[in-house]
């Protein structure tokens, strides 16, 4: 399938627990980190996501961002959604079909793959929740864009439910 013509394809990795600044999920958290997202990137058609989840909370990942709309990589402990998601990042034959990188995390353990996606040519990315962007990131001279802080959201969340 040929991507459309004089689109700019964005693949978008999201750290979605990262995204959201928990790692307990529920599903009206991981909705709003997608609304605020996709505002402020403005998605075009034939952009693609990988999410990136441990197990416990895939549920709240799936229905809060949806089913159908996303690939989500499973992997729980230590830095496992952020290493299933490094893993695809590595993957040239996905990366190359897409002239941008969307980073949606502020973890440093992002910032090497930035740097290497970024040195083969694509126009890197990172989105982060304010407080939350590595110094690693900062250094590395990709465009970074900072989102308000979800805490003040998820307490009022907890406070209604």
């Amino acid at each position: 399938m040929e991507p459309l013509k004089n689109e700019r394809r964005t693949l978008h990795f999201i750290d979605i627990e990262n995204l959201s600044e928990s790692m307990i999920l529920n599903e009206e958290a991981v909705r709003e980190a997608k609304r605020e997202y996709l505002q402020v990137i403005k998605p075009g058609k034939a952009d693609q996501f990988v999410i990136g989840v441990s197990h416990f909370n895939l549920t709240a990942a799936t229905f809060g961002w949806g089913s159908g709309v996303a690939t989500y990589l499973v992997r729980s402990g230590q830095d496992g959604a952020d290493l299933a998601l490094l893993n695809v990042m590595e993957d040239r034959q996905l990366t190359d079909r897409f002239q941008c990188v969307s980073i949606a995390s502020g973890d440093g353990i992002f910032a090497g793959a930035g740097r290497v996606l970024r040195g083969r040519g694509h126009s890197v990315k990172f989105i982060a929740r304010e407080f939350c962007l590595s110094q690693s990131i900062l250094q590395i001279g990709c465009e970074c864009l900072l989102l308000p802080s979800m805490i003040g959201f998820r307490e009022e969340y907890e406070l209604v439910s």
